[in-house]
């Protein structure tokens, strides 16, 4: 079995059962998304900046409503990004999951996660928010 359908399925089994955090797992809700591209978009753009800012040859993975990302921390550390659809919104979660018994690395990398995804999505998909616009020069242009 593939692992994004792996952590796919244990994260749709810890979210029905109520279960934010299991041991090996992390799991994180945020607030609903108006379409499923822009969460999948906001999900990429998290795991890219997450590797820029915190190093990381992982891999990113990609289904149809989910972006996996993974070896986050070495091979032990992969998160899922689910984009579910929910009544015509998109209700998108995180989880983080490792395979060793350092369960402080996992939180930290899902705190990272999540304030990499508040970042974006407060930026209307730029981590940090858009660039500024440039000033002209004065006296205007020949």
């Amino acid at each position: 079995m593939k692992p994004t359908r792996i952590l796919t399925a244990a994260a749709l089994s810890l979210a029905a059962s109520g279960a934010a955090q299991a041991e090996g797992w992390t799991v994180t809700d945020f607030s609903s998304l108006p379409d499923r591209d822009t969460c999948m978009n906001y999900a990429e753009t998290t795991f890219n900046t997450y590797r820029q800012r915190f190093g990381g040859d992982g891999f990113t993975g990609r289904s149809n409503w989910t972006i996996g990302g993974y070896d986050l921390r070495g091979e032990v550390v992969d998160g899922l990004f689910i984009c579910a659809d929910e009544s015509g919104l998109v209700a998108p979660f995180l989880v983080v999951y490792n395979v060793d018994d350092d369960s402080d690395a996992r939180e930290t990398i899902a705190d990272r996660l999540g304030d990499i995804w508040d970042e974006v999505v407060d930026g209307n998909g730029v981590p940090g928010g858009t660039a500024p616009t440039p000033v002209p020069a004065p006296g205007g242009t020949k």
